[in-house]
Formats: C-alpha cells, sequence, structure tokens
C-alpha cells in the first residue's frame, strides 16, 4: 500500500434534496463515492473531477436511493471507461426500482433524470484497493435502508456515512423501514469498531464526531414522539420544534411513508411535497 493519503473533497448537492457525492484522489486517478441525483449537479460534479486533472476511474455506491446514484449516467458518459461498483443487494434494488422511481420523479423533473441506467459491477471483499490506497468497506445494519454500504479510510479516520446519518438535516425516516431504533442501532455498531475522527455524512456539512452524538439524539426523539397510532401533524409539530434550524424539513411530511396520507397534512400543502426550502450546505 502507498504511505501518501488520499486527497478528499466533497461536493453538495445544489438542488433537491441536496445529497453529499465524495471525490477521492490519487496520484493518478479520481475515485467518487455516490453521484447525485438531478443531472444538473451530477454536471457540476463532473466539473470538480475535471478540475482534479485526474481521470474517472471508479465509482462505488453507498445505497439504492436516485439522490445518491442517478448522476452516475451523465458521469459516465464523460467517463465511459470508468466502472460503477456496489454491493449485490444494493445493486438489485438499484434495477428492481429505477423503472417505478423514474415514473415518480417523471412529471416534475422530466429533463433532470436519466432515460435508463448503466452497469454495475460488483463490490466485494472487505476493503477496495484503490491505486494501492485501501478503502474499506462496511456492510450497515438497516437504517435507512435494508441494505446500504458506508466507507472508511484508515489513513485519515474519515467514514463516508451515506444516508446512515446526516448532519442538521431532518431524517429520512418514514419513506423507509421508519424503525430508529434499529437505525441507532446500525449507527452505534460501527462507532463501535472504527476509530472516526471525520465524518462525511449523506446530507449536510462535514464535521466530527459530534455528528453521530446529533444524529442519535435525533433518532431517539424521533422515536419518542413518532410511535404507533400518534397523528401526522403532531409528529411534524414535534420534529420542528426540536430542531427548528434543521434543513429538509419536507420529509417530516412522509413520516408514515413514502406518500402523504394525512387529511390535515393533504388540506396543509395541496398535496404538493417540497423537500424543504434552501440549500443544505
Amino acid at each position: 500500500m502507498t504511505n501518501t493519503s488520499l486527497e478528499v473533497g466533497v461536493y453538495h448537492g445544489q438542488l433537491m434534496p441536496w445529497s453529499n457525492a465524495v471525490i477521492l484522489c490519487s496520484a493518478r486517478n479520481a475515485l467518487l463515492i455516490d453521484t447525485q441525483f438531478q443531472k444538473t449537479d451530477a454536471r457540476d460534479l463532473l466539473e470538480q473531477v475535471r478540475a482534479t486533472n485526474r481521470p474517472l476511474k471508479s465509482i462505488l455506491l453507498t445505497h439504492s436511493h436516485p439522490d445518491h446514484v442517478w448522476g452516475a449516467a451523465e458521469l459516465l458518459k464523460a467517463y465511459p471507461d470508468a466502472v460503477v461498483y456496489a454491493r449485490e443487494p444494493v445493486a438489485i434494488e438499484i434495477d428492481l426500482e429505477f423503472r417505478a422511481r423514474q415514473l415518480r420523479w417523471t412529471e416534475m423533473l422530466t429533463d433532470e433524470i436519466p432515460a435508463a441506467l448503466f452497469d454495475i459491477e460488483p463490490l466485494t471483499g472487505d476493503a477496495f484497493d484503490f491505486d494501492g490506497h485501501s478503502i474499506d468497506i462496511i456492510d450497515l445494519k438497516p437504517a435507512e435502508t435494508i441494505h446500504a454500504t458506508a466507507f472508511y479510510l484508515p489513513d485519515s479516520k474519515t467514514y463516508i456515512s451515506g444516508d446512515q446519518i446526516y448532519n442538521r438535516c431532518h431524517f429520512y425516516i418514514g419513506g423507509g423501514l421508519n424503525r430508529p431504533e434499529l437505525w441507532i442501532e446500525s449507527i452505534n455498531d460501527v462507532t463501535e469498531r472504527f476509530d472516526i475522527q471525520r465524518l462525511i455524512p449523506g446530507h449536510g456539512a462535514v464535521g466530527a464526531t459530534e455528528i453521530i452524538e446529533r444524529a442519535i439524539e435525533y433518532l431517539e426523539y424521533y422515536a419518542d414522539v413518532a410511535g404507533p397510532l400518534v397523528p401526522q401533524p403532531k409528529i411534524i409539530e414535534a420534529m420542528l420544534e426540536r430542531f427548528p434550524d434543521y434543513k429538509m424539513e419536507g420529509v417530516l411530511y412522509l413520516t408514515r411513508g413514502p406518500a402523504m396520507t394525512s387529511p390535515t397534512i393533504l388540506k396543509q400543502t395541496g398535496g404538493k411535497l417540497s423537500f424543504g426550502r434552501g440549500r443544505v450546505v
């Protein structure tokens, strides 16, 4: 293995839902972890890759959600020799969910989403060798999704969490498993096994271990106020009151699943969902 550390950069999405993509550079090549959602963000990310003066060699995907995956279609137009990797369960979910998700977003984002997917190679083993640099591969316990992957850079003790951890953003809990107690268990499992000094979340600013502490606080409070049979408006009110400065408040309208079902909320919003206002970073 090489003795020099990887260069680490982060692209913060400028369009909803403001996800993060990580740019790693060796002496010869660039590697991406996640790739944005809309074409506009993917093209901005592409310019940042080009600015490294290194060709894009590999793309690693953390989980199946489009805001971390679909931008790869745009990047591969510029770097057709780059290889996209994901754990097999994640790759299967991306493939099976693509058409339904594409249909869901067509009316709102016709010109911003891909017409077709791309090939994904299996991500195997416990570590990924990037030009002599070892990137630890972490199979996460269920959190936002059943299957997800995180990455750890041993040289810099940097943890790239994907959507297991957000920073000062409302978590997309209800649209997934809606099991905050499992989410907390997933986070604790990683922090017990790895020495994390820098954390790059799936959404929000880069930071240190205080991000983990805030994430657990958020999930514990959500578990307290969003129990069975609690009306959705009460959940939203409680979360906004406790975390008034958090971004992506629109995801709170999905606390009972991937669609709004509360008559009160439907009346308030007119059935139109927004992930929130203003950039996350």
